[in-house]
């Protein structure tokens, strides 16, 4: 049941934190189960409720107590805005209905311990600054919220012992760490860890919490992203499109029905990372054209490429980087298939915007630079599939994921066709989810 948790535990009657002492020791090392394993080639979503009860026997075998909160957030799929949010551009996304689940309990002293169940490992940390763990390791996102909710809204009052599971999956393009982060920090509010707060939040309070959790990612892990995961596993809603505005944090809620088409994600089997400098990378290369237009019109009037119209890079197409230039007719062009995509949706006109995403693909593909030979191909195998409405790739890019709108009544045919020319295109078989949109993070008491 939803839980609308004060600053304390939601299991003390008193009102007062109820704590528990549970020694920090070596890492456990889980069997791992088949049915937490992201990616599951069955395609067919499990519920929150299944990876609560996967939690709680880890969390109980774990730590020799019980859990007194649980927490969920999704991942995300963006459907249109493929790298505008590093520029202050326009994003259109949406939650779907793959989730990470984290369960746990305040602990008496200052220490974390946190264990995984996808990945079999256990991290423990202090919870006041806590230390950088290796670069790339999934630990560096757990340590992140605590260090930024910490800077942000003060220092833990007490220690936790918390156990992740997801089916989100892992380096595909949808988002994992932010649906990673949203979890965590909603369980850390509601369970009155973080002093005076509680995981009730209106509008501005989950705007504020993306923001600290985009800093958390940009300062402590050290990725330059976005705010876009992080805003789209709090503020998403079934059967719904999330359109945000970076620069002013203005958003919709744009309705994708009725009927909804089904979202189809098409995993190429092939993995990125986005600590290994890419996403970095194409943010310096849009910086130039940045710096060329704040030379020109000054630092005040030129703060990202949201203040560089199309027609300004165009004119001044032979005299800027011809990198960056690229990158930045990319952007542009994508906040305008944002804008268009907003429309097309609120007329119901599902075809347009298919046309749209797969637009949004051959930009990526060829002014942005981060498709990749196995992308290109899964956007190919759909684009004969029956019922397809349009595609692209989904997220950073490079490797991963492509998402598509699919007519219902064709997913089944969509599915098959495929896997097929895939495999024989690029002798893999492809994992493919049938996904809906869904709604945000949210917090239980178990």
């Amino acid at each position: 049941m939803p839980l609308d948790p004060s600053p304390r535990s939601p299991r003390a009657g008193d009102g007062s934190l109820r704590l528990l002492t549970i020694p920090v020791r070596s890492p456990v090392h889980f069997r791992r189960s088949p049915a937490l394993e992201p990616g599951s080639p069955s395609g067919v979503a499990m519920s929150a409720e299944s990876l609560q009860r996967k939690c709680l026997e880890a969390f109980a075998t774990t730590f020799r107590s019980l859990p007194t909160l649980w927490a969920r957030a999704p991942g995300r799929v963006e459907l249109l805005g493929n790298h505008t949010d590093a520029n202050d551009g326009l994003i259109l996304s949406a939650a779907i209905d793959r989730d990470t689940v984290v369960l746990g309990r305040p602990i008496e002293g200052s220490s974390a311990r946190v264990s995984s169940i996808n990945l079999n490992k256990e991290d423990a940390f202090k919870v006041v600054d806590p230390p950088r763990s290796l670069a790339g390791e999934w630990t560096q996102y757990v340590r992140g919220v605590v260090w930024a909710l910490g800077r942000a809204m003060g220092d833990p009052e007490c220690g936790f012992a918390a156990t992740i599971a997801g089916e989100v999956p892992l380096g595909a393009g949808l988002s994992s760490s932010a649906s990673l982060q949203a979890a965590l920090a909603f369980f850390l509010l509601g369970a009155g860890i973080i002093p005076g707060r509680s995981a009730k939040l209106d509008d501005a309070a989950a705007m504020e919490l993306a923001g600290i959790l985009r800093r958390s990612e940009n300062e402590f892990v050290g990725v330059g992203s976005g705010l876009m995961d992080q805003f789209s596993a709090i503020f998403g809603r079934s059967d719904h499109a999330l359109m945000l505005d970076c620069r002013t944090l203005a958003f919709r809620r744009v309705p994708l029905g009725p009927p909804p088409p089904a979202i189809v994600i098409c995993d190429s089997m092939t993995s990125r990372k986005l600590a290994d400098g890419m996403y970095n990378k194409r943010r310096a290369e849009c910086e130039r054209v940045v710096e060329f237009y704040r030379t020109r019109k000054g630092e005040d009037q030129v703060k990202s490429l949201r203040d560089v119209t199309l027609a300004e890079l165009q004119a001044d197409w032979s005299r800027l980087d011809p990198i960056g230039r690229r990158r930045a007719r990319h952007v542009l062009t994508e906040n305008d298939r944002v804008r268009r995509g907003v429309d097309a949706l609120e007329e119901g006109d599902l075809v347009s915007f298919g046309r749209l995403m797969s637009a949004s693909h051959l930009s990526s593909a060829d002014d942005f630079e981060n498709s990749s030979r196995a992308l290109d191909h899964l956007i190919k195998c759909a684009s004969s599939a029956p019922g397809y409405l349009g595609g692209k790739l989904s997220g950073a890019g490079w490797a991963g994921c492509t998402v598509n709108l699919v007519r219902r009544e064709s997913v089944d045919a969509f599915v098959e066709s495929v896997k097929a020319d895939y495999a024989r295109a690029m002798g893999l078989t492809p994992q493919i989810h049938v996904c809906r949109a869904a709604d945000g993070a949210s917090v239980s008491v178990t």
